[in-house]
């Protein structure tokens, strides 16, 4: 593959060409991130109570984050008492064990205010009439029977920000209705979060058929975007996400970043659905040129989205080894650097996070 620097002169680049140290902690954490589930013995005291969130790749199962080397991990919890990952608790300090064998010490149970660390991250509604194969979200029954109100949003919100790690809000939801109407709910979601936290970074994780409502985001608040690309080859993309349009998401990611500035526009990139290293770095090239940071995430399988994956594939796919998500990382850090973005400088949603995936630049 070959990639343009700023002075016009190219160089090839593949994953097998980019060299970074790799770290212990990193081997690490791409490790349990492969693994996706630990078990949790009664005797085990837990500092927090487990999250349960209605979007994002954890959705509809009790998880927990942990930190341990400078690295970040959340993990879904499983009732498998033979499952390959195992927490255990010696007075306050916490080991993970990797079958029979020690594999982490000096665990730390890290508290989550709303789905993340940090801040508080809100789904406005799990009913969605996307479809998209890997999502769980649309699987789910709220428990309280409806979308938020912005009354309960803010009440989160200001329960959140009595907390001393509170730093940031973000914001995404599904569907339930038309692309125009979430997004304008979401506007004035945004316009009431911002007259009471004037001061608070606030994320928007949203879908756009029509451009011109960015600027309604921006004008209402918002600091940074999520708008994400899911997948790249148009064939997959079609599979996966049968009721959007790639054409509009790109033109939507190119039209944030006039309005938002670079290093303020993310997107999410599932990897393991039967794309090629190459589409990645594809990807990876385009939309970093674009000004666009891109986040890469291993597909994450469980009861609620097995079928529909199966159905739309053809398959069940695997979940993707920890030495592909180094590798790639790898790749990504350098694509990042040559378009002079980067993945530390968000301050909202899944960047300033750090859980779910490799950070290219946090984590590497």
């Amino acid at each position: 593959m070959e990639v343009e620097r700023d002075f016009g002169k190219t160089i090839n680049i593949t994953a097998s060409h980019i060299w970074f140290v790799t770290s212990k902690g990193l081997e690490k954490k791409a490790k349990l991130l492969e693994i996706g589930e630990i078990y949790i013995p009664r005797e085990v005291n837990m500092p927090c109570f487990a999250s349960r969130s209605t979007a994002g790749p954890d959705a509809g199962a009790s998880s927990y984050a942990f930190i341990f080397e400078d690295m970040r991990i959340k993990l879904e919890t499983t009732k498998n008492h033979d499952a390959a990952l195992r927490l255990v608790q010696n007075n306050d300090n916490f080991s993970i064990f990797l079958d029979t064998d020690k594999y982490i010490e000096d665990v730390k149970v890290l508290p989550l205010l709303a789905h993340a660390p940090n801040q508080t991250f809100m789904n406005l509604s799990s009913k969605c009439i996307m479809n998209c194969a890997f999502c769980t979200t649309v699987e789910l029954l709220r428990g309280n029977g409806g979308d938020m109100t912005t009354e309960r949003v803010l009440k989160i919100i200001r329960i959140n920000a009595k907390h001393p790690s509170f730093e940031a809000i973000a914001l995404t939801s599904g569907i339930p209705d038309s692309v125009a109407e979430t997004n304008m709910r979401m506007v004035d979601m945004i316009k009431a979060i911002r007259a009471e936290f004037p001061n608070v970074p606030i994320g928007a994780e949203a879908y756009f058929e029509d451009v011109q409502c960015i600027q309604r985001m921006k004008d209402a608040g918002a600091d940074e975007i999520k708008i994400n690309i899911e997948t790249w080859p148009l064939d997959l993309f079609k599979k996966i996400c049968p009721n959007r349009d790639r054409d509009k998401t790109l033109a939507a990611l190119e039209e944030a970043v006039k309005i938002f500035g670079r290093n303020k526009v993310q997107t999410n990139f599932i990897i393991g659905l039967g794309e090629t290293d190459d589409d990645i770095i594809d990807a990876l090239k385009k939309l970093s040129h674009m000004g666009v940071v891109v986040n890469i995430r291993g597909i994450r399988l469980g009861n609620l989205n097995r079928e529909r994956l199966e159905k739309a594939l053809g398959k069940v796919p695997q979940r993707v080894s920890a030495e592909r998500l180094i590798k790639l990382a790898k790749v990504h850090r350098n694509i990042l650097e040559m378009n002079h973005l980067t993945t530390d400088s968000f301050k909202t949603m899944c960047f300033s996070c750090e859980c779910c995936d490799i950070m290219p630049m946090q984590d590497l």
